[in-house]
């Protein structure tokens, strides 16, 4: 694939702290990693180590020529170190997702967490990722879940838990991955502060994601928050971020 385009918005919601954070790394040839990470918590603390870890799986898929090598690498280095805590005591990780271009090849999708990637193509939306949460454990036991179910994750980055452990009790690997032949299309990746509010309101998403890659990202960040302003108190509006990023083969 080849890029053509790419553009970010980002909302902080009713958040005290933009926790969401993005990078974009390139390397000769066109070879570009687009990165999005959700920290978990909102506060300064969790802004600096998130807005850190985006830039360092960005650059390490990169160097490594892999979207899975890339976020292994990364999730492994933080699984090595001791656990990182605020100083009220709270661990800190993010969900994380990282979309890697080779042009000429596939492309290459990893991610830990519930960021997810959409192809927007032929007026249809595909998601391309499945959440590391309590609720897809849940339907993919046959089991019931509650509303609180997709908020609890199962894998993110800055876990000490090891792939098999994480693959033994829940289902799925620490880091699942996805591939994409070239096509022409637009990829969407957000995180659940922009995705929910949408899919809670069964938007269908291709007609929310129309224009330039800035308008698109711009507008669908800022409609997500407006739509959970509307049903949530003010302190419960998540962070909203977006990253468009338009391919041909």
């Amino acid at each position: 694939m080849h890029l053509i385009a790419h553009a970010t918005a980002q909302q902080q919601g009713g958040r005290s702290a933009q926790c969401d954070a993005r990078a974009v790394a390139a390397a000769p040839g066109g070879i570009t990693a687009f990165a999005l990470l959700d920290g978990i918590g909102s506060n300064p603390e969790v802004r600096a180590w998130t807005r850190l870890a985006a830039g360092r799986l960005a650059r390490a898929a990169v160097r490594a020529g892999g979207a899975e090598a890339g976020l292994h690498r990364v999730y492994n280095r933080y699984a090595a170190a001791a656990p990182i805590f605020t100083k009220a005591g709270d661990e800190i990780g993010a969900a994380a997702l990282v979309a890697l271009l080779i042009p000429g090849e596939p492309l290459q999708l990893a991610w830990c967490g519930d960021v997810r990637a959409y192809a927007i193509r032929d007026g249809e939306a595909e998601c391309l990722t499945r959440d590391h949460n309590l609720r897809r454990v849940r339907i993919d036991q046959g089991r019931a879940y509650d509303e609180y179910a997709r908020n609890l994750l199962t894998s993110c980055l800055g876990s000490d838990e090891t792939n098999d452990w994480v693959e033994d009790e829940y289902g799925h690997p620490a880091v699942e991955t996805a591939t994409l032949a070239p096509e022409e299309l637009r990829l969407v990746l957000a995180t659940d502060g922009a995705y929910e509010p949408h899919e809670d309101s069964r938007h269908h998403l291709p007609a929310y994601l129309n224009g330039y890659p800035a308008v698109a990202a711009e507008d669908f960040a800022e409609l997500a928050v407006a739509r959970a302003r509307a049903v949530k108190r003010p302190e419960h509006v998540d962070n909203a971020s977006v990253m468009v990023v338009d391919l041909v083969p």
